[in-house]
């Protein structure tokens, strides 16, 4: 119910000079359209005009908001960037709107091969400041990690952005997904812990990187696999070219990303988000049954949350709740008060289904409680017997410092609190969080049904070498499937009967939730902010 927040959503297209013709501004508008729920606050395009010269657009307010004439502002063009933003570092204002574009108009052009770079970025630097301050402060106009990514790429010794890329990556601690342009080409980086989600389509001899497939989806692009964690992509007219730079002993993709922030279409490691999101709504009716009269999902992202439990229950499903959709956000308001009166206006309560019933209300998560509580009240008031919450994902307890908008600490209910204060502060009969073990057991459960599917289909294969590294030509066929070489998680087969122990090491293995559990991190992020804060003393 109070939302968590992703930073970006970015998406990036090349189209080759005889490939299909398309206009490919209305396509990053729809492709951006389908990126929305990732950042509402500002959205922004990069593209190269006819000259090769970068123009950019970025503007505060949703896509259709920014873009009402889909892009057509811009010069006609083969290839360009697009970015959504939520601020998670740096406050909101234009400013701070993506795509960053940096080159000659900061002053730096004699020290670049090449006029201007941009930069659209998701994700979140622990360093970010420390690496801004190692920056003149005259080129920095905004007070994001995205601009001080495009400065350090720019500033970088090498004659090509590949180059620059392979000497500034070991600076960049955190998480990152990037779409840039340079050089009349479009490349993408995905951080090598791989903690923000990149994927790459295509139409025909059309390449798109997006942050999520259902981007893909919604401009009819075939979806080929994920971007590798580490894996640098250059993308030109002999066309995609792409290399690991770095691998880490572990994946990190954020386990948020199943749980809320993509979208439920979307297709994450092999599994599709919906098919996820119902089997923790099945290990949850699991570790936390309970006699009700109905399952009831918070609308809308935990739907299948709540099928999955009332699947896994035989307690019927009802749509006891329904979301107004023409009330604003609660998150949006950033004083508790307004966010309090909100809840009367963002839900309506279908009383003949709830009055002297016992309902097993499913949500996504719990933050603060506070909005839930005051949903609580509603239900109490308009007469529901017993009240048991669900959530679908285990205690939140520690901020992320890696590009969720987690408040601190002290503002988390779980935080310091056992589930009995929390049930009593929220006002319910019972609450049952999903466990550690149970996120792992859930995530491999879908892996034989829906993983080995992929498995059996022909991946594309590199047509040849370019400075060592394979590449893909405009005429290898796309097709979907899991990283080439790369084994798809749950290749055991494992299900619903793993162990705890198992479960998480699974779970380790492949996601970060250290703001469930410090464990979790992909490394101390604490610990590498106080490392970065020593070294700038010593310079």
């Amino acid at each position: 119910m109070e939302r968590l927040h992703d930073a970006c959503g970015v998406v990036g297209i090349y189209a080759p000079e005889h490939a299909e013709s398309i206009d490919v501004r209305r396509y990053l508008t729809l492709a951006l359209t389908a990126l929305q729920h990732r950042g509402q606050e500002s959205a922004g395009m990069a593209v190269y005009n006819r000259d090769g010269k970068i123009c950019h657009r970025v503007g505060m307010g949703k896509v259709r908001e920014v873009f009402s004439d889909t892009g057509t502002a811009l010069p006609p063009t083969r290839t360009g960037i697009g970015h959504v933003r939520y601020s998670t570092t740096g406050s909101s204002c234009v400013e701070n709107a993506g795509p960053f574009v940096v080159g000659a108009e900061t002053g730096l052009s004699e020290q670049a091969c090449y006029d201007t770079i941009a930069v659209a970025h998701n994700g979140n630097l622990v360093n970010g400041e420390s690496l801004r301050a190692q920056l003149p402060p005259e080129l920095l106009v905004s007070t994001t990690d995205s601009e001080a990514i495009a400065l350090l790429l720019l500033r970088a010794n090498g004659p090509t952005l590949r180059e620059r890329m392979i000497a500034t990556y070991p600076l960049l601690r955190g998480a990152y997904s990037l779409v840039m342009l340079a050089e009349g080409k479009l490349y993408a980086m995905r951080d090598p812990w791989g903690m923000r989600p990149l994927c790459l389509g295509r139409i025909g001899t059309i390449w798109i990187v997006a942050s999520e497939s259902c981007a893909l989806e919604r401009i009819s692009a075939d979806y080929v696999r994920e971007v590798e964690p580490g894996e640098l992509i250059t993308i030109d007219e002999q066309g995609l070219h792409a290399e690991v730079l770095a691998r880490e002993p572990r994946q990190a993709l954020c386990v948020f990303e199943y749980i809320y922030f993509s979208d439920a279409t979307s297709q994450l490691n092999g599994r599709y988000v919906y098919s996820v999101r119902e089997a923790l709504g099945r290990e949850l009716a699991r570790e936390h049954p309970v006699e009700a009269d109905s399952v009831v999902p918070v609308p809308d992202s935990s739907i299948p949350a709540a099928l999955g439990y009332a699947a896994a229950s035989g307690i019927p499903y009802g749509h006891a709740i329904i979301k107004n959709r023409y009330s604003d956000r609660s998150f949006i308001k950033p004083d508790q008060r307004l966010r309090e009166l909100e809840v009367d206006l963002k839900f309506n309560l279908v009383r003949p289904r709830i009055q002297g019933a016992r309902l097993i209300i499913v949500d996504d998560s719990i933050v603060r409680g506070n909005t839930m509580k005051r949903l609580v009240a509603a239900l109490r008031h308009a007469g529901v017997k017993e009240i048991h919450l669900r959530s679908s994902a285990p205690p939140l307890r520690h901020p992320c410092y890696f590009g969720i908008d987690i408040p601190q600490e002290q503002e988390l209910i779980a935080a310091g609190r056992s589930n009995e204060q929390i049930a009593d502060y929220i006002g319910v009969d019972s609450l049952g969080y999903l466990s550690i073990a149970g996120l792992g057991r859930a995530l491999n459960a879908i892996n034989a049904s829906e993983q080995d599917s992929e498995r059996g289909r022909e991946q594309p294969q590199p047509q040849g070498t370019r400075e060592g590294y394979p590449y893909y030509t405009t005429d290898t066929p796309a097709s979907a499937g899991s990283i080439v070489g790369v084994p798809l998680a749950g290749t055991l087969g494992l299900g619903p009967g793993l162990d705890d122990a198992t479960a998480t090491r699974l779970l380790y293995n492949e996601c970060c939730y250290g703001c469930m559990q410090t464990r979790g991190w992909p490394f101390d992020p604490a610990q590498a902010q106080l490392i970065q804060l020593a070294q700038r003393e010593m310079v």
